[in-house]
């Protein structure tokens, strides 16, 4: 079935969009000496298209924009950057789009969350205060298009990217002819025109994932706890114990209960982990080399 008018401007937008965001960010990968993975044919995943991460339930999703630590066309590296694209012509379908993407990366970056990978989406069009406001909330850093600045952007070179429910069959169609005439250097003269006249926003988006991938390690914790846990069902009574158990507390190899550890970072990040078995715990740090 041929797809309509107003679905391929749309494509053609968001195609647009993530060329944009691949140009801008693969300078920022390359500054730290990391792999920026996007959607084309990488012999690490038997030269699919198709960039796939599993998540924390075994879940796959495709994704937009990957940065990799000690990635290569050959290697998949460890992820610390993960960047979701989305366009949407009307609000009514912004709240939904939110979801779905909140839905794709919460999970991955629980999974992987002992490298701390940004994650943000780079969101055009209308979107609700709402929708935005949800994905701020779950810690996404936002980089926001509004409509009238990616009509803008096509319109210095010449290409009228308006439309609403009111306009034609017809003339949608007229309008991405002439989106699909464009040629690569318009294409790319319309990403800047979007980028430097939103410099601000993308000053902001741009400096934290550059704040993510240049984070150095700034102290680890470790607590070694011994002992059972107790369980009380009344106040009193746990205060008793405590009051008590200083008394007797005695440590031995046969009472370690398990190993807590903080490790903090130079942006202020934090991973908190806790481990019963001592292999396990040396291997997670390991991973963090």
């Amino acid at each position: 079935m041929a797809k309509s008018p107003a679905h391929r401007f749309g494509q053609i937008i968001g195609d647009l969009l993530e060329y944009t965001l691949i140009r801008h960010c693969q300078p920022i990968a390359n500054e730290y000496g990391m792999y920026l993975d996007y959607r084309h044919p990488r012999p690490a995943r038997n030269n699919q298209n198709e960039v796939r991460w599993i998540d924390v339930n075994g879940n796959i999703h495709k994704l937009d924009i990957v940065i990799e630590y000690e990635g290569s066309e050959t290697k998949t590296g460890k992820p610390r950057a993960f960047i979701e694209m989305a366009w949407r012509r009307y609000t009514k379908h912004s709240k939904n789009k939110a979801q779905e993407i909140s839905a794709a990366i919460k999970p991955l970056v629980k999974r992987y969350s002992e490298y701390g990978p940004f994650y943000g989406a780079v969101l055009a069009g209308e979107f609700t205060k709402n929708s935005l406001n949800q994905l701020e909330s779950e810690g996404f850093k936002l980089l926001y298009f509004s409509i009238n600045a990616i009509e803008d952007a096509f319109a210095s070179q010449g290409v009228d990217a308006h439309w609403d429910e009111d306009t034609s069959e017809s003339e949608l169609q007229s309008r991405v002819e002439q989106l699909e005439a464009l040629t690569e250097i318009q294409l790319q003269l319309i990403g800047d025109y979007l980028i430097n006249n939103n410099t601000k926003q993308w000053k902001i988006f741009s400096t934290c994932i550059q704040n993510a991938l240049e984070r150095t390690l700034e102290s680890i914790s470790i607590i070694s706890l011994f002992g059972n846990p107790k369980i009380f069902y009344n106040i009193q009574d746990a205060c008793a114990y405590i009051l008590e158990e200083e008394k007797s507390v005695t440590f031995t190899k046969d009472s370690f209960y398990r190993y807590e550890i903080v490790v903090k970072y130079s942006n202020g990040d934090k991973i908190d982990m806790q481990f019963k078995e001592k292999q396990t715990a040396l291997a997670h740090l390991n991973q963090l080399i």
